[in-house]
C-alpha cells in the first residue's frame, strides 16, 4: 500500500503538470511525494537523508515559476545531490570507477552548454550540473544489490533535469512542453529507483 501511495501520487503529479487547469492540484499531489517516498523506503543512510530533504524542499520551491523560486529549488537539489552523492561515494569498491571520466566529461559539457543557455543564471546552472554529474558518477562505483537500479535512478534525474533545463532555456513552443512532459515521470521514477535500490544494498 506504501508503494502505492508514492505512485499515484507520481502519476497524478505527472498528468496535473502537463493538463491545463490542473495545476491547482500540484501544491498536493508535488508537496506529497518525497514524504510519501520517505513513508515507503525510509533512508537508513544520512546522505540519502539529506537527499530526500533537498528534493522535497526543491519540488515546493519549483511550484513557483519565478527566477527566484527556480534559483531556490537549484540550490535546494544541489544540496541534494551533494547528500546523494556523499551516500553513495560510501558504496564504491575498487576497480569500479571506469565509468567516472566519461561521465564526468559529458556533465562538464552539458553544465557548459546549460550555462551559457542560461543566460544570467549560467554560473548556478552550470553548478548544479556539475554536481548532478559527480552524483550520476558516483552512482555509477555503487556496487553490491541495488547497484543498477541505483545506477539508472542517477542516469533517470540526470534525463529530467535535462528535460527541465531544456524546456526553459533551449527550447520554445511545443518542443518546449513536449521535453516538459517528461520531467515529472522521469524525476518520480529516478527517486524510487534511487532509494529502493540503495535501501536494498543495506539488506
Amino acid at each position: 500500500m506504501k508503494k502505492q501511495a508514492y505512485a499515484v501520487a507520481a502519476v497524478v503529479d505527472s498528468i496535473a503538470a502537463t493538463v491545463r487547469g490542473a495545476t491547482s492540484v500540484r501544491p498536493v499531489t508535488k508537496t506529497a511525494l518525497m514524504p510519501a517516498l520517505a513513508v515507503a523506503s525510509p533512508p537508513r543512510d544520512a546522505g540519502m537523508a539529506v537527499g530526500l530533504a533537498g528534493s522535497w524542499a526543491g519540488d515546493i520551491a519549483l511550484l513557483g515559476d519565478s527566477d527566484k523560486a527556480f534559483r531556490t529549488g537549484l540550490f535546494s537539489f544541489l544540496a541534494a545531490h551533494l547528500g546523494y552523492t556523499a551516500a553513495l561515494a560510501r558504496r564504491s569498491t575498487p576497480g569500479s570507477r571506469r565509468l567516472v571520466v566519461p561521465i564526468v566529461a559529458a556533465s562538464t559539457a552539458g553544465a557548459l552548454a546549460f550555462a551559457k543557455a542560461a543566460g544570467p543564471m549560467g554560473k548556478p546552472v552550470g553548478l548544479y550540473a556539475l554536481t548532478l554529474g559527480t552524483m550520476v558518477a558516483a552512482a555509477s562505483t555503487a556496487r553490491g544489490p541495488g547497484a543498477r537500479r541505483v545506477f539508472g535512478g542517477a542516469a533517470l534525474f540526470a534525463l529530467s533535469d535535462g528535460l527541465l533545463g531544456a524546456s526553459r532555456f533551449v527550447l520554445k513552443g511545443r518542443a518546449a512542453r513536449v521535453a516538459s512532459a517528461g520531467v515529472m515521470p522521469t524525476y518520480a521514477a529516478a527517486q524510487w529507483l534511487l532509494h529502493t535500490g540503495f535501501r536494498e544494498s543495506d539488506g
